[in-house]
C-alpha cells in the first residue's frame, strides 16, 4: 500500500521523466487505486481553472479509470466532458480530440441520456460533444444502442430549427456514412444543402455517398478499445525521452525512413513535386515505341489517347480508372448490407457515372495537370450525354420538374448542380447547339 501511495504521488505533479514503473504499479492495484484517481477528478472538476497548472493526477486518472472500466464513474467523467471548452482545454488539452470519446466509451454505464444531453449542450466544447457522438456510434456498431434509437436522436438534431454548433453536423454527417444508414440520405443532403457541413474535413456530397455505399473488409470503429495508459501516453512530446525509447523510435521510423526512400526514387524519375528542372521535349515518331511502356507504337497508344482528348473523349480504361472509386457491389453479397443497385435503377447508375466522370474531384499531381481547356471539353463531354439520357428518362415517366427527377433518380449529385455546370461550359463552346435546348428544359423543369 505504501508503494502504491508513493507511486502515486510521484505522478500527482507533471515531471519531464515519463513515469511508466509508477502507471504500471498503479495499474496492477486497480481497487486500491480507485479512490485516489476519483477524488483527483473530483478535485479537477471542481477548481476547474484555478487547479495548479502543474496536477497532473487527474490527468492520469481518466486514462487509468478507462483502463479499469470504471463505469460507476461514469457520471462525474461526464461532467468533465460537458464543461467548457476553454476550461476543458486548461484541464485535459488535446485529451478533448484526442482520446476523450475513448474514455468516455470505457467507462460507460447505460446511461444514454447523459451522452445525449452532452450533445445537445451548446455550453459545451464542440470537439467534446462530438467526441461524444462517436461514443454513441461505437455503442451502435456494438450493438448497444438501438439504430431506430440513434437515428432518431441525429435526425432530432439535424431538423432542429436553432443550430447546435457547426462542428456537430459534419460530425453528424460523418457518421451517417460511417454506419451506412442509407435510408438517412435525406438527411446528409439536406446538411450539405444547408453549408451545415465542412467539406474540407470530410469532402462534398459526392464524396459521403462513396463512403456510404462502400463497405470495408473491417468496418472502422469510431472509439479504441480497450485503453493501455502506458502504451497511450508514453508518446506524449511532454516527456522527455529515454535513450532506450529513442531506439524504439528509431525501429519505428523505419517505415517512414522507407517512404523518404521511395520518394527519393520517384523524385529521380521526374516525379518530385520539388523538381525545378524541366525535361527536354523530345519528339516521339508515330512508329515509335510508346514512352508509356505498353510495347505498342506510339500511333498505336497514346497517339489515339491525345486525340480523343482532344475532343474531350476518354477511352474506356480511363474512365474505369476515374470510377475505381464509385460504389460497387461486393462480388459476393454480403447480408445485412445495402447497395446502390438497391435503391436506384441501373439507367439512373449509368446516367450518374457520367456525371461522376465529369465532376468528381480528380487528384492528379501538379505535374501532370491537363490543360483548362482539355478538362472542360471532357467535361462538356459527360454532362450532354448526360443531358440527353436525362431527357429519354423525362419523357418516358413523364417527369414534371427536377425535384421529382432528383428524389427518383439523382444519387452523387442534383439537377441544380450539374445542369448550371452544363450551361456555363456551353456558354463557351456550343459546337453541338445544345444550348438552347437546355435552357428550355430548365424553364420547364425549374430555374438554374
Amino acid at each position: 500500500m505504501e508503494e502504491l501511495q508513493r507511486a502515486i504521488e510521484n505522478v500527482t505533479y507533471f515531471s519531464k521523466k515519463f513515469p511508466k514503473e509508477e502507471l504500471e504499479l498503479i495499474g496492477a492495484n486497480r481497487d486500491e487505486a480507485i479512490p485516489y484517481l476519483r477524488e483527483a477528478v473530483k478535485k479537477a472538476v471542481k477548481e476547474k481553472e484555478n487547479l495548479d497548472e502543474n496536477y497532473n493526477l487527474h490527468l492520469y486518472g481518466i486514462f487509468l479509470l478507462a483502463q479499469f472500466q470504471d463505469r460507476e464513474f461514469f457520471p462525474t467523467l461526464m461532467e468533465l466532458a460537458s464543461l467548457p471548452e476553454d476550461t476543458l482545454d486548461y484541464l485535459i488539452g488535446d485529451v478533448i480530440t484526442e482520446d476523450l470519446g475513448s474514455i468516455l466509451y470505457n467507462t460507460y454505464n447505460g446511461e444514454i441520456d447523459l451522452l445525449k444531453q452532452a450533445v445537445m449542450d451548446k455550453k459545451g466544447s464542440d470537439f467534446a460533444r462530438s467526441q461524444v457522438l462517436d461514443v454513441m456510434g461505437q455503442l451502435y456498431m456494438d450493438q448497444t444502442l438501438g439504430k431506430q434509437e440513434l437515428q432518431d436522436f441525429l435526425r432530432e438534431i439535424v431538423y432542429k430549427e436553432e443550430s447546435i454548433g457547426d462542428y456537430i453536423y459534419t460530425t453528424i454527417a460523418e457518421m451517417i456514412c460511417r454506419c451506412h444508414f442509407t435510408d438517412m440520405l435525406a438527411e446528409v443532403r439536406r446538411l450539405y444543402l444547408d453549408g451545415m457541413v465542412d467539406e474540407y474535413a470530410i469532402g462534398g456530397y459526392d464524396d459521403s455517398v462513396d463512403y456510404m455505399f462502400t463497405y470495408g473488409k473491417k468496418e472502422r470503429r469510431f472509439c479504441k478499445s480497450p485503453i493501455d495508459t502506458v502504451k497511450t501516453l508514453r508518446g506524449w512530446a511532454m516527456f522527455e525521452k529515454s535513450s532506450q525509447e529513442s531506439v524504439v523510435d528509431e525501429e519505428e521510423d523505419d517505415d517512414d525512413r522507407l517512404d523518404r526512400k521511395l520518394a527519393g526514387i520517384f523524385d529521380e524519375f521526374g516525379g518530385g513535386a520539388g523538381k525545378t528542372e524541366q525535361r527536354k521535349s523530345v519528339k516521339i515518331g508515330r512508329n515509335d515505341p510508346c514512352p508509356c511502356g505498353s510495347g505498342k507504337k506510339y500511333k498505336q497508344c497514346c497517339l489515339k489517347k491525345s486525340q480523343l482528348l482532344e475532343e474531350g473523349v476518354e477511352s474506356k480504361q480511363e474512365q474505369e480508372k476515374w470510377l475505381s472509386s464509385y460504389p460497387v457491389m461486393d462480388a459476393e453479397r454480403v447480408e445485412g448490407r445495402v447497395y446502390l443497385e438497391d435503391l436506384y435503377s441501373s439507367e439512373s447508375i449509368e446516367l450518374d457515372k457520367l456525371l461522376y466522370l465529369a465532376l468528381n474531384h480528380r487528384v492528379i499531381p501538379i505535374w501532370n495537370r491537363e490543360p483548362e481547356q482539355i478538362v472542360a471539353k471532357r467535361m462538356r463531354r459527360y454532362l450532354t450525354d448526360a443531358y440527353r439520357k436525362f431527357l429519354e428518362i423525362v419523357e418516358r415517366e413523364h417527369i414534371q420538374n427536377f425535384s421529382e427527377y432528383d428524389n427518383k433518380y439523382s444519387i452523387h449529385y442534383l439537377c441544380v448542380e450539374w445542369f448550371s455546370e452544363l450551361i456555363d461550359l456551353l456558354k463557351e463552346d456550343d459546337r453541338e447547339n445544345v444550348l438552347k435546348d437546355v435552357r428550355e428544359t430548365c424553364k420547364k423543369m425549374g430555374t438554374v
